[in-house]
């Protein structure tokens, strides 16, 4: 789902990103498997709640992104590295989590913010599927579990 939905958003010449460097390994191998860059944004703790962006590993200026967050509960670590990545020139910004929970309306928050093209979501959380729209894409993970069984 994440190949397919990034390729979607990307095309074949773009970044894959993340929102913090915790999940860049990951970013990393899958952005070499599929021929693409990656980036990843270098997070300072403020606090038990609030962070700050300190820099970007990659040259995002002219480039599309497309940032993978696993989870997105409310939307602020995407957003603020979407913020980031805007400002270092990002042309085109886009996002794919695993598990969009959007929380607290962050769905519409996200959109407002103006930072994103679009979203893809899994279907692992009820609120994906009510929430689908013409910049929320939810895809299935059934052909997942069934090529499993």
């Amino acid at each position: 789902m994440v190949i397919e939905a990034a390729r979607q958003y990307g095309g074949q010449d773009f970044i894959l990103a993340c929102t913090d460097a915790g999940r860049a390994k990951w970013v990393e191998s899958l952005a070499n498997d599929m021929g693409v860059r990656a980036a990843f944004v270098f997070k300072k703790r403020l606090s038990g709640e609030d962070t700050a962006i300190t820099g970007i590993n990659a040259d995002v200026k002219g480039q599309k992104v497309v940032i993978y967050d696993d989870m997105i509960r409310t939307g602020g670590s995407l957003m603020q590295a979407a913020r980031a990545y805007r400002e270092a020139g990002a042309s085109q910004i886009y996002a794919i989590t695993t598990h969009g929970l959007f929380t607290n309306e962050a769905l519409h928050k996200i959109q407002q913010s103006g930072l994103f093209e679009g979203i893809c979501s899994t279907n692992t959380h009820f609120l994906a599927h009510h929430l689908a729209s013409d910049f929320l894409q939810v895809k299935s993970i059934a052909p997942l579990v069934q090529a499993q069984l």
